[in-house]
């Protein structure tokens, strides 16, 4: 049976995979059925729009409803993912994944600049916030999928996706389309990571972070980052939300880059 996570087995504490362990036994039972993982990002991606969409109209009721709607995106986009590893990879569907966490992410940050006043400023702060949010959740993927490889995880991410082809049941034409969108909103994001992860490290070849780190850097996932917008959004806090990514969240990401600068002039086993 594949396991609840992308890797082989559970090496470190993942808090941004948190409730996948039930979308795996929803996923089991959507295997044999003619739901495709597709299905379900469609659905993830109407949820998050929704969950926008409710976050502008900025009332009490509607940021509670918010609030569950934006951990509904997150389950759901758990289950697209787990649903695949029941039936079969796709590259087209890993592409539309992402695409759809960034409308999502955009729609979100663009609701919260329309809370604030929609003036100049409240569009440069959210836009800022959307920024720092996308780069964090990149410093996480990042290692994660590096992890994935070395341990023989799940491949249909690659640490350069500009050499991912499609699967022989991929819509080639549409999945090389998406790969081309993809690579315009993330593979600048990528690069600069890897960049910086040189440069933190002194080396092209760095070895694997530690579990211990993994499990802290894993804070920055999308998951998490989504609990903490639903924790504000509830609390009628979403104004709040860019100076959050701009502020705690981008000071423990200096925190954990100075971690695996340390952390690399002793390199673990899993280097």
């Amino acid at each position: 049976m594949p396991a609840p996570t992308k890797l082989p087995d559970r090496i470190f504490r993942d808090f941004s995979a948190f409730g996948l362990g039930l979308m795996q036994q929803v996923a089991r039972r959507l295997a044999p059925t003619r739901i495709r993982p597709v299905h379900i990002t469609w659905l993830f991606l109407l949820d998050g729009l929704l969950a926008a969409w409710l976050v502008r109209r900025g009332r009490r009721r509607t940021d509670r409803l918010a609030a569950l709607l934006l951990i509904g995106k997150h389950l759901l986009d758990g289950l697209d993912g787990a649903l695949a590893r029941h039936q079969r990879p796709s590259r087209l569907g890993r592409y539309f994944d992402s695409i759809a966490d960034f409308m999502v992410n955009v729609a979100l940050f663009a609701a919260v600049a329309e809370r604030r006043g929609g003036r100049l400023r409240d569009r440069l702060l959210s836009a800022a916030g959307l920024l720092a949010m996308l780069l964090q959740g990149s410093l996480y993927n990042f290692y994660y999928v590096r992890y994935r490889h070395h341990l023989a995880g799940e491949r249909t991410s690659l640490p350069d996706e500009r050499q991912a082809r499609p699967y022989p049941w991929d819509p080639p034409r549409l999945t090389r389309l998406l790969q081309r969108l993809y690579l315009m909103l993330y593979g600048w994001q990528d690069r600069l990571v890897a960049r910086l992860d040189g440069w933190l490290t002194g080396t092209k070849t760095p070895s694997l972070p530690s579990p211990a780190f993994m499990t802290a850097l894993s804070t920055l996932g999308l998951g998490l980052q989504l609990v903490v917008a639903a924790v504000l959004v509830f609390f009628g806090q979403a104004a709040r939300l860019p100076q959050v990514f701009l502020g705690p969240y981008l000071l423990w990401s200096g925190l954990l880059l100075g971690w695996r600068a340390r952390e690399a002039r002793k390199p673990t086993r899993f280097g």
